[in-house]
């Protein structure tokens, strides 16, 4: 079944339409940054042009950075207020005609993980985490979902502010952290994430994965770390395999 995924985030989106029993792209890829503005007006016009350009009509998923219900945008912290109750999926009916689903994007990014990727049928309970302008955050028990936990919202252990703000990709850009520098932060944070929700496994996603060789050995767990095996098109294709599950 071929279905097209989005995965909207706080720097830009980027589309594509994928064979979702096999994680294979099946059409061009749209990889587009915001261009400053980051409110609906600006943004949903690019997303259909983008859709336009690959000439797709049919099952549209939709990952979003922030919480999510029944395809209804619950927060937005990263795009603005503009977006709550924001109605995506009537902007987009005239290419899904009715076969929509938006999710949260790090939930998007853990479905494809868990179908085709590095915790594919792993039981227990796994731990999720997204690295980008803010920190994703989703459980899976044997499979089952809990969706929009945002324990990237919650506040720092020791430090003022959110956790996100001090351990995502964002704050070690704006701050000119090192590697080691911005590493010796983020294991605090995992640490606090794995007290959390006790994981039985943790896979971690995003651009830092780049420098995954290097990284790896400046974390540590009580558990198994993984790198998600999928790149860029990771928060596309789960929501893609999500809407092909309606």
């Amino acid at each position: 079944m071929r279905c097209l995924g989005v995965d909207l985030g706080g720097s830009g989106f980027r589309l594509g339409a994928f064979e979702v029993e096999t994680g294979i792209p099946c059409s061009g890829w749209k990889n587009v940054p915001h261009e400053g503005c980051t409110r609906p007006s600006s943004i949903v016009p690019r997303i259909i042009d983008s859709i336009q350009d690959l000439g797709w009509s049919g099952p549209i998923g939709v990952g979003f950075p922030g919480a999510v219900s029944k395809d209804r945008i619950l927060t937005a912290p990263n795009l603005g207020d503009d977006w709550l109750d924001f109605d995506l999926k009537k902007e987009l009916n005239d290419f899904h005609h009715g076969h929509f689903t938006m999710i949260n994007d790090c939930d998007a990014v853990a479905i494809a993980e868990y179908n085709l990727g590095s915790s594919r049928n792993k039981s227990g309970t796994i731990l999720t985490i997204t690295i980008g302008t803010g920190i994703g955050t989703t459980i899976q028990n044997d499979g089952d979902m809990i969706p929009n936990l945002e324990y990237g919202r919650l506040p720092h252990p020791r430090m003022e502010g959110a956790l996100e703000s001090h351990i995502s990709a964002r704050s070690r850009k704006e701050e000119k952290l090192s590697l080691q520098q911005w590493a010796e932060r983020f294991q605090e944070g995992l640490e606090f994430l794995e007290n959390l929700t006790e994981p039985d496994m943790i896979v971690l996603y995003g651009g830092i994965l780049e420098h995954w060789d290097t990284f790896s050995g400046l974390i540590s767990s009580n558990v198994k770390i993984e790198p998600a095996q999928f790149g860029a098109e990771a928060g596309a294709l789960g929501a893609a395999i999500a809407v092909s599950k309606l």
